[in-house]
């Protein structure tokens, strides 16, 4: 994986997104949000447009040359293979709820696969942001310490017991099912942690979690930032076909923009070794 952008550009966008997760963050604890319904019946508050208007411009600005692909933006067909893939507030759902499981997410897309990721979740245990520097290292930074980024160092999970990591909404009997097929030798021993958002990645990049596991439908939005940093960490992020069979890696730039289910994951000992 090419880097692609200077540090210079790098730190332009990760204060952009620190200036977008203000917009957010400001509008979450003063309540002072609309919430309206979107074409597919889902929510997007008055939060979401002000933070996808903040990027947009903004990044434009910097990137004149570079398409940018919002989930609050129209979705519109271009003939270039590089271009920008946002979501303004991924998460919606738990921000109106009142849940501090939400984030901002940034991605740069060439020829159909991430290449850059940034993952900003401003209130989440105490603000974290995961994001890929000019070196392709997965860099996260503790909101709580302003000064301090450290680089990922990969740590070996207990073989013992696995952890997953799953959407808030993903069904216990789905988890199990797809375990036996993956992963039968730990198909009665692991722990399911079940969280909302892109922040799920954390767990991985952090190396807290084994496994994310995603069975609903989600976007090209959700998913392109973490996805790049997995694979900066030699991870992966795959389709999972009839909810239990390890396919092929998500590429991105869709008619629909649509994903599939899929499953992360950046080391693969335990995993079953015909499903990869």
């Amino acid at each position: 994986m090419s880097n692609f952008f200077t540090k210079l550009q790098i730190e332009k966008i990760t204060n952009l997104a620190l200036e977008a997760g203000k917009i957010a963050a400001r509008s979450f604890e003063a309540k002072d949000f609309l919430v309206t319904k979107k074409a597919d019946g889902s929510g997007v508050t008055s939060a979401d447009i002000a933070v996808s208007k903040f990027l947009r411009e903004h990044l434009q600005n910097e990137f004149p040359l570079i398409p940018i692909i919002c989930e609050e933006g129209e979705l519109r067909e271009f003939s270039g293979e590089i271009f920008f893939l946002i979501d303004p507030i991924d998460g919606t759902s738990s921000f109106i709820k009142g849940d501090v499981e939400f984030c901002v997410n940034i991605a740069l897309v060439k020829n159909k696969k991430p290449i850059f990721g940034l993952i900003y979740a401003p209130l989440f245990e105490g603000g974290k942001m995961a994001f890929s520097n000019e070196d392709n290292q997965v860099i996260i930074r503790q909101a709580q310490h302003n000064n301090l980024c450290r680089r990922v160092d990969l740590v070996e999970a207990s073989d013992s017991r696995l952890l997953i990591i799953t959407s808030s909404r993903s069904k216990d009997r789905d988890v199990v099912n797809c375990m036996a097929q993956i992963c039968p030798k730990f198909s009665q021993n692991f722990t399911t942690e079940k969280l909302s958002s892109a922040i799920k990645f954390f767990r991985l990049l952090e190396g807290d979690a084994d496994l994310y596991l995603h069975f609903r439908p989600s976007m090209e939005w959700d998913t392109a930032a973490g996805q790049a940093l997995v694979e900066m960490l030699g991870g992966e992020v795959r389709k999972l076909t009839d909810g239990s069979e390890i396919g092929e890696n998500l590429i991105y730039k869709k008619t629909t923009f649509e994903n599939s289910p899929f499953v992360a994951f950046i080391r693969q000992s335990f995993l079953r070794q015909s499903a990869v």
